[in-house]
């Protein structure tokens, strides 16, 4: 399941910004309403604050956008790469801007949830990730069946970023556990998430600060 995979990476940010090294990457395929389609974004296993996405846009180029959550903004980068040999690329992040997000986190936004332990066993845990439509979770708005594999490190950031919308910010909603999610499916069936890829990346950016 694990791919190695080597990016350099050149960056035009000032020299007096943050150095962030990230080295996982996920994807998941998403179904709804008969359509398919991937989303894939980059974490630091050491510091679940950060996520880099990686964004193709429909003329060919490419933006980056590093994510902190806890700060609410995106610094934004343009992304340029080239091969250097068989399985070596070159990646060049120019940086744009910084944007700032405003909005409320839960519980100000009204966002109850809690998370409940249905099998457990040596590798591979389910869970249902309760969600509620009020503070004394009486009114129970929708559940998300979770399958996660036990890991050294939690990645549940990284599949809340990019499979949970309008959620991704809200950093309140983590397991409480080490583990990667490799499937999700909410309470009618209608919607689901599978892990499509796990890579190992080797890569370094600077923000600012």
């Amino acid at each position: 399941m694990k791919l190695f995979l080597t990016l350099f990476l050149a960056s035009l940010t000032t020299v007096f910004g943050q150095k962030l090294h990230f080295d996982v990457m996920v994807e998941y395929t998403t179904t709804y309403e008969n359509s398919n389609f991937d989303r894939s974004a980059y974490a630091m296993s050491s510091n679940d604050n950060y996520i880099l996405q990686i964004i193709n846009n429909p003329d060919g180029t490419q933006v980056a956008y590093v994510v902190d959550l806890k700060a609410l903004k995106e610094h934004v980068f343009t992304v340029s790469e080239s091969i250097i040999e068989k399985g070596l690329k070159n990646i060049k992040f120019t940086y744009l801007k910084t944007v700032k997000h405003k909005f409320a986190r839960t519980p100000a936004r009204g966002i109850y949830f809690d998370f409940i332990s249905m099998s457990n066993n040596d590798s591979v845990e389910t869970v249902n990730l309760n969600s509620y439509k009020n503070k004394s979770k009486t009114k129970l708005s929708n559940i998300l069946e979770l399958k996660i594999i036990k890991s050294e490190v939690n990645l549940f950031p990284l599949f809340r970023f990019i499979c949970l919308h309008p959620f991704e910010y809200i950093t309140e909603i983590n397991y409480n556990g080490a583990g990667l999610v490799t499937n999700c499916v909410n309470k009618n069936g209608e919607k689901t998430h599978v892990l499509k890829a796990f890579r190992e990346v080797n890569f370094e950016l600077t923000v600012p600060n």
